[in-house]
């Protein structure tokens, strides 16, 4: 299922830039120029998506993200995968699941996009491991690639964006 049939699956959610899973939630107020798009892409709260299918065929125990967001202005392109999370305890797992998930998408893209991660906790403070998956993150998605956050719906828009974080995943430079 490459990039371009996830536009026509049901993995879409059309004028949606906002999602909500348990006690978590991100939103993102596209800007002028911006184009935004959100991919329900886990089965288990979207059981017409079949992404999982394809990347991993009958194979269990694969753990899957929750969101791709697709982002384009002029000619910059960026796919995030984001995990939603109640605590952010579960750090961890959000780690594991978007790393899992870009790993195994990532054969069937071109590269012409920027990769970046993005888990959100609805509460709880980051656990004692916190620079052990902000290395894991870092090595795959690359410096300022990346944030986990659970203070501001607006970090992941600003993560998009290239906005320096509030917390987390190293400094960005401001985009003019």
């Amino acid at each position: 299922m490459p990039f371009e049939n996830l536009l026509l699956s049901s993995c879409l959610l059309p004028g949606l830039t906002y999602f909500k899973e348990s006690k978590a939630s991100v939103k993102v107020e596209p800007l002028a120029g911006e184009t935004i798009l959100f991919f329900n892409i886990d089965d288990q709260s979207n059981p017409g998506c079949k992404l999982r299918q394809f990347l991993w065929g009958t194979e269990k125990g694969q753990r899957m993200c929750d969101l791709m967001v697709f982002y384009a202005k002029d000619s910059e392109r960026v796919i995030c995968f984001v995990e939603l999370k109640d605590n952010m305890g579960d750090l961890g797992h959000g780690t594991e699941q978007v790393i899992n998930t870009y790993n195994t998408f990532k054969v069937h893209l071109h590269q012409s996009y920027t990769a970046k991660a993005f888990i959100f906790a609805s509460a709880g403070s980051s656990p004692y491991e916190h620079d052990e998956y902000q290395r894991k993150l870092l090595k795959v998605f690359g410096k300022n690639n990346f944030d986990f956050n659970n203070r501001s719906n607006d970090a992941l828009g600003d993560l998009l964006r290239g906005i320096a974080p509030k917390t987390g995943g190293g400094k960005r430079k401001n985009k003019k």
